[in-house]
């Protein structure tokens, strides 16, 4: 605590001119330290009503790429369990089905292609097999082995003529082999790009069936918005997994409300508040501070100005009168115990210092002190005053010399 006497020149010219500076004293007002007592200060916040149980609805967590919006449902709209809330626009996935489907055919007709050629290559090596073995057959039988009987050219000529014959049997044979075995690969592949155009065809439709969200039970539909407000709507683009909208359980209602930063200290979980709907202002409902955010954001990005999100639970919702979305004024109550309170009047600065003026039979002696919350008119003091203690209201040096003044005015006057 630093006490300094306040000194003025003035004041000193006063008492030299026989003025008591008791009289100056008094004329400053004064209030007395109350004892201790509990400070409340009252932080103002708005938002709107939030369901606590709602069942989300979203675009489809699989989809490949994203997707527009065809038709949505209007915003609060009462829908069905089963009902359509929003349909994706299809013509991608038409043209997906359709491509599929051409796909698919074409493997189709490779398969029947390849299988027709492949007996038809296989018919033909047949026969020529046939005709081979019966040309070895013939060269077997009327082979000339006999040297005393046929020259040894005729003899040599029959021998090539008979080997010439099974060799052309044995080709045939394993060039059927062969065929046969490329023709029922390709068949396999084939069959292999069928069944994964088959895999397309189903993907597509279940694509095209996933383009509508339903709603998953009874109730009333609340629109997603974005960060300036305004609703999705037919045209805007989501991604798979994205949000688009809730259907609230609206047995239990909550306040979901903004904060400004500078007005966010000391509010915790547990603090009671007070709920006033705007379409209702004449009532009023009890709350309590259920969570609040750990990082300030800006609401609106374009404005520099943060504030802490700050989820009220309302003791007893009135559904009668308590619609979701609708906007709501919070009055958040911030409570401090055993707390030395002064008005703001009485709190002033020296140097960068927060002082007050303490008075002591006919002075002010200047002590510094520690400030704590604030409301608009009062404030607390952390540290420099004790209750009963006496502090002045106005700036006690700026009276001095305003008396000092006065005092020279009708001085010189005389």
């Amino acid at each position: 605590m630093i006490a300094v006497r306040i000194a003025s020149p003035w004041l000193l010219a006063l008492v030299a001119c026989g003025r008591l500076e008791a009289a100056v004293v008094e004329q400053v007002p004064t209030v007395v330290v109350e004892p201790r007592q509990s400070f409340v200060r009252k932080v103002r916040a708005d938002g709107v009503l939030r369901p606590v149980e709602a069942t989300q609805v979203a675009a489809p967590a699989d989809a490949d790429g994203p997707l527009k919006i065809a038709w949505i449902v209007d915003d609060g709209a009462h829908v069905k369990k089963g009902d359509v809330v929003v349909r994706f626009d299809a013509s991608d996935a038409r043209r997906m089905l359709a491509d599929s489907r051409d796909d698919l055919a074409t493997a189709e007709r490779q398969i029947g292609k390849v299988g027709v050629q492949g007996k038809a290559t296989q018919s033909k090596r047949e026969r020529a097999a046939t005709v081979a073995n019966r040309e070895a057959e013939v060269a077997k039988t009327f082979q000339t082995t006999d040297t005393t009987i046929f020259s040894r050219i005729d003899v040599a000529e029959d021998s090539i003529d008979l080997e010439l014959a099974q060799a052309k049997a044995g080709h045939a044979a394993r060039v059927q082999g062969v065929e046969r075995k490329v023709s029922a690969r390709q068949r396999a592949l084939h069959e292999i790009a069928r069944e994964q155009h088959g895999r397309e065809v189903e993907h597509a439709q279940e694509r095209l069936a996933r383009l509508e969200v339903t709603a998953p039970h009874d109730g009333v539909v609340v629109l997603e918005r974005g960060w300036r407000g305004e609703t999705v709507r037919v045209g805007d683009t989501v991604w798979g997994g994205q949000k688009l909208a809730e259907l609230p359980l609206v047995a239990a209602m909550q306040a979901d409300v903004f904060v400004l930063e500078a007005d966010a200290g000391n509010v915790v979980e547990q603090l009671g508040a007070e709920l006033v709907v705007d379409a209702h202002p004449e009532r009023a409902f009890e709350a309590k501070v259920k969570h609040i955010d750990t990082l300030a954001q800006p609401r609106n990005p374009e404005v520099p100005v943060h504030y802490f999100g700050v989820e009220l639970a309302v003791a007893e919702p009135d559904l009668a009168v308590m619609r979701v979305g609708q906007r709501v004024h919070a009055t958040i109550f911030v409570e401090q115990a055993d707390a030395i309170v002064v008005p703001r009047q009485a709190v002033f600065e020296r140097d960068g210092r927060h002082v007050v003026f303490r008075r002591r039979g006919d002075e002010f002696l200047q002590v510094e002190v520690a400030l704590g919350q604030a409301s608009p008119g009062r404030v607390v003091l952390e540290a420099g005053l004790e209750p009963g203690d006496e502090v002045a209201l106005r700036d006690p040096e700026q009276s001095n010399a305003a008396a000092a003044a006065r005092g020279a005015a009708q001085e010189g006057s005389r």
